[in-house]
């Protein structure tokens, strides 16, 4: 008799051959967690190690279980057979767990992303844990054709007492698995032995460091789940109370970076995903909001330059948030004889109930089982969609990356369906075809499909984990998906649907209001950009003093003229009216060049509304100083008259004067006349032709009507055709009627707004535009500016955290070095270099020191003294390379003040900050100042200044003059400031000066405006 003999590579053949990629070798394991009732799976991939680790919480192995599943090709395990062996553990705790990976080729699948492993698993049985077992595995082995599996023994130990496995143990591991290679020399080369063992050599990995590394990564993770408000159990460790099973793979086959870099470099970010997100997104439903998957999996790719990418987690894939914001939603189900029920929602209005029956069915149940879906749709563009612009964009350029219908069964997806490229439902193929009647497509799509075992039995993945082998079930499964998105799109989506008629009617809605909007924003724009250009010009102006050079001159222009008039050779009546026509002539062009024209109906953010306000006071401060020099010269021309001329030629000159001003304003009220009477004919013009235009639109629809009717002949048709060729033509008749009466009354509507600004109605239409929108614009800066102070609160909170965690222990680490880089001169060096760039960052990490005391503190006396210190203590080094002076007077060092230092310091080294900055791009002598007043701070420094401009923009969310700048420091100053009962003041722009704040409490303020 003969036996069939297993060689070797059988199993690579069976696993890493079969696997379609890595990133199926990772779902494959994947699923090992869930069935091993993990909660979490999580991948870190080190490359600059060529290292990955794979970790679960789920029950782990024992020994025997290892030995007895894991290490047996073709294990009946997961079967309940009566000559199997006893099936897998189970969480009691948790709800039953349907088996997923039942082909046992997870771990065939590890040798697909590198060609050894470190496995590490550790049981949990009820309130037991077992021994730590630890084995290494070559899968180099197993592809040698020459080898059988016996000849290939598996190293195996196990740690008892709760411990982790040490370096010596690992390094103990590899030399059994070297001993093992070097015994085969009877069957393989000693090329290839040298070359295994060489790969064994580069898996460099040692336990200790690493695990003590990962457990505080774990720590950080758990506090960023816990500011995205994400509640987790991780306990991705082995020691101690901890259980699971984990991998360490390397090196990692270099196909993973390509997989994970897919399109992340040369594509935009409206492409579609990488392999590996198309994969290992949505291994479990987060985006539906009643789901709550079994399992949450993540990887991060901890990337050369030290970054660390989140490329799967629960905020990668869709949220529940997001697909409710969808613009249409369709939620059902299969029933066994393939007919759907369910309800439909269209732009968020009531659900609708829909039935819908599969016309194969006939009437016999299907093999594939009844099963359910749930389906969001976006509109494809913008102005289809009830989305703001902002929301739309985000969502469309998920779904347009990672959209589509995705297949779960019970809860775990299902690969590769829910990726573009498998379009099995001929999706984007019908598109391509007709857009106009295949409405949906992968890139408007989020959605799952929600099949279970028990149910969908017959529906069976290819051992490659490629998707359903093709069998009836199948069939019947994807032809029962393709009639139901092409029915419901012809009913619901297209415009002559039976059940459109609210689409159709929403959608125009929403084209109408975005087409008017983006027509208004066009129109806003264009003004509001001129009008900020004219601001701009006139506050430059202001600060180069235009106007108050041009009114000196004028004066020392008159004063000239008066010095120098003697009335033995000048006339009288020609120096007055030279005085006058140099008048007039010169303020006319000045006060011309102050003038700007704001743009009526038109709100605007309150940046731009402070410009205003502010144009309008300088402007009256130039008219005032312009009124002053003409009063002045009109009062100096009437003692001249009264001392060198008569009151004849006086009365002669008033006239005059009075007549050209007469004219002059004659000239302007004229030219606004004109004008107003040209849009007036437009208007006339426009609206003439517009009814013009609808009438003839009707007379020829009428008129073809008749033409129709005339000629039809009633003897070659049957009473129901003509029945309903009268229905047809009176159809058109009222359609057309319809239109004309909608699109007349509308220009009669718009006429009409302009009527409404009369006495009976004092707020125009223009007018309540413009403080609606103005309104807006002022309710979405303070939206803006929320949300990036959330985050911005956030991000101190967690740096703080990782600061006080971890400068102790630099602190410390850099001690115990110092007796090694004493003894050692070129280590000495660099521990210098590293010294002194740890010193010079932990000056900067003291801004943070007020910080953490904010939940304790108290009020404080906070002397100049002490203030100067710190701001030293954070500078120096700056301050020395920049070549920057720091001043501090006398005045600073004695003045004190009662306040929280964790308001008063953050906001003083803020301030030096900005003026170390802008120091650094100004010429000359660089001097910062402490000075004070008489119960505040003064910090000034020697730069370009503030234009008048930014005197309160300064101080504005988000404004900034820096490249690259996020203008949050001097809003979060004044912000912090006022809160506590203090003020910060910025003093008029000096363009001989620099920028001078001052810090006083409100109290001191108030004084001097009850002193004035």
């Amino acid at each position: 008799m003969a036996q069939i003999k297993t060689k070797a590579r059988a199993l690579d053949m069976l696993g890493r051959q079969q696997i379609a990629g890595i990133p199926t070798a990772l779902s494959e394991l994947f699923k090992n967690a869930h069935d091993a009732y993990a909660d979490n799976v999580e991948v870190d991939y080190i490359r600059k190690r060529n290292l990955l680790i794979l970790r679960d919480d789920g029950l782990g192995m024992t020994r025997d279980e290892f030995e007895e599943r894991w290490l047996t090709i073709g294990t009946d395990s997961k079967f309940v057979d009566e000559n199997s062996i006893a099936l897998p553990a189970t969480n009691i705790s948790k709800a039953p767990r349907p088996v997923m990976g039942e082909k046992g080729i997870g771990r065939l699948s590890i040798a697909a992303i590198g060609p050894q492993v470190l496995v590490l698993t550790r049981a949990k049985r009820v309130n037991e844990l077992s021994p730590l077992v630890v084995s290494f595995i070559n899968w180099t082995l197993f592809s040698l054709p020459a080898l059988d599996l016996s000849d290939i023994d598996i190293p195996l130990i196990e740690i008892k007492n709760n411990a982790m496995l040490t370096n010596e143990q690992f390094l103990n591991l590899l030399s059994q698995a070297k001993e093992n290679v070097k015994s085969l020399s009877n069957k393989i080369s000693q090329d290839k032995i040298n070359a295994v063992i060489h790969q064994i050599d580069s898996f460099e990995f040692n336990p200790e460091v690493w695990y003590r590394n990962l457990k505080a990564f774990d720590s950080k993770v758990d506090e960023q789940l816990k500011s995205d408000g994400i509640t987790t159990n991780r306990k991705l460790y082995l020691d101690n109370d901890g259980f699971g099973t984990h991998f360490v793979i390397s090196p990692v086959d270099e196909i993973l970076n390509e997989e994970i870099e897919d399109n992340s470099t040369t594509k935009s970010a409206t492409d579609r995903a990488s392999r590996l997100e198309k994969a290992l997104l949505g291994f479990t439903n987060t985006m539906d909001k009643d789901n709550k998957p079994p399992i949450v999996a993540r990887f991060r790719d901890h990337t050369t330059d030290g970054s660390i990418v989140d490329r799967i987690s629960e905020s990668i894939f869709f949220t529940p948030s997001e697909f409710k914001q969808s613009d249409h939603h369709i939620k059902g189900s299969f029933n066994e004889f393939g007919q759907f029920t369910g309800k439909v929602t269209i732009y968020g209005e009531e659900e609708k109930e829909y039935v819908l029956s599969w016309p194969e069915g006939l009437n016999k149940p299907v093999s594939c089982g009844h099963f359910k879906i749930n389906l969001a749709v976006i509109m494809g563009t913008a102005r289809e969609s009830k989305l703001p612009n902002v929301l739309w964009q985000e969502i469309y350029q998920k779904t347009s990356r990672i959209g589509g219908l995705y297949l779960y069964r019970d809860g775990i997806r299902v690969l590769p369906y829910g990726d573009s490229d498998f379009d099995f439902l001929r999706i984007e193929q019908r598109r391509s075809k007709s857009a106009k009647d295949a409405f949906f497509s992968f890139r408007r799509m989020l959605g799952s499909v929600e099949l279970t075992k028990e149910n969908n039995y017959a529906l069976h993945e290819k051992a490659g984990r490629e998707g359903f082998i093709e069998n009836k079930a199948y069939k019947q499964f994807k032809s029962i998906l393709e009639n139901f998105l092409i029915q419901t799109a012809r009913d619901f989506f297209n415009e002559k649907g039976d059940l459109s008629d609210q689409f159709v009617q929403i959608r125009s809605r929403h084209q109408e209001a975005y087409d008017l909007l983006k027509k208004r924003e066009n129109l806003t724009s264009t003004k509001k950009k001129r009008l900020q250009d004219q601001l701009e010009v006139f506050f430059n102006r202001y600060d180069n003093d235009f106007w108050d050079i041009r009114i000196a001159n004028l004066s020392e222009k008159i004063d000239y003229k008066f010095d120098n008039f003697d009335i033995k050779f000048d006339s009288v009546d020609d120096f007055i009216f030279e005085v006058q026509e140099s008048l007039s002539n010169e303020i006319k062009p000045l006060i011309s060049s102050l003038h700007i024209t704001f743009p009526s109906g038109v709100g605007f953010a309150k940046k731009i509304t402070d410009l205003c306000d502010m144009y309008t006071v300088k402007k009256e401060i130039i008219e005032s100083n312009i009124n002053e020099l003409k009063i002045k010269t009109e009062k100096r021309l009437v003692d001249f008259e009264d001392k060198f001329g008569n009151r004849t030629g006086m009365r002669r000159r008033f006239s005059d004067s009075i007549d050209t001003q007469t004219e002059y304003q004659q000239k302007q009220l004229n030219a606004v006349y004109s004008k107003a009477n040209k849009v007036l004919e437009e208007l006339d013009g426009w609206a003439k032709s517009e009814i013009s235009k609808n009438r003839a639109i009707a007379k020829e629809s009428l008129e073809q009507v008749k033409h129709d009717f005339s000629s039809v002949s009633f003897n070659e048709k049957s009473t129901d055709e003509l029945y309903e060729l009268k229905a047809s033509l009176e159809g058109k008749i009222t359609e057309t009627a319809n239109m004309v009466l909608e699109r007349v009354e509308h220009i009669s509507e718009q006429i009409q707004t302009i009527r409404e600004g009369n006495e009976q109605n004092s707020i125009s239409g223009n007018k309540l535009t413009e403080i609606l929108e103005s309104e807006y614009e002022h309710l979405k800066e303070v939206n803006d500016q929320n949300a990036e102070m959330v985050h911005l609160g956030m991000a101190i909170g967690i740096i703080h955290h990782e600061f006080s965690g971890n400068v102790l222990g630099i602190r410390r680490a850099l001690t115990e070095m110092q007796p090694w880089a004493n003894k050692n001169e070129k280590l000495n060096v660099i521990y210098q270099n590293i010294r002194s760039g740890f010193e010079h960052l932990e000056g900067y990490l003291k801004v943070f020191t007020p910080l953490t005391r904010r939940l304790t503190r108290k009020k404080v006396t906070i002397t100049g003294k002490a203030v100067s210190d710190f701001v030293n203590s954070v500078f120096w080094d700056r301050l020395a390379n920049e070549k920057i002076r720091l001043e501090v007077t006398d005045q600073f060092l004695e003045q004190s003040i009662i306040g929280f230092t964790s308001t008063i310091y953050p906001a003083i080294i803020n301030l030096i900050d900005n003026s170390i900055f802008w120091l650094g791009k100004a010429s000359g002598e660089k001097i910062i100042t402490l000075d004070a007043t008489s119960t505040g701070f003064i910090i000034k420094d020697s730069g370009p200044g503030i234009p008048t401009i930014d005197n309160d923009n300064v101080f504005e969310f988000a404004f900034s003059r820096k490249a690259g700048g996020r203008g949050m420091g001097l809003y979060v100053v004044r912000k912090t400031l006022e809160d506590e009962g203090f003020e910060v003041s910025l003093a008029p722009y000096n363009p001989n000066e620099g920028a001078c704040f001052t810090i006083t409490p409100k109290l001191e303020k108030d004084l001097i405006d009850a002193e004035v």
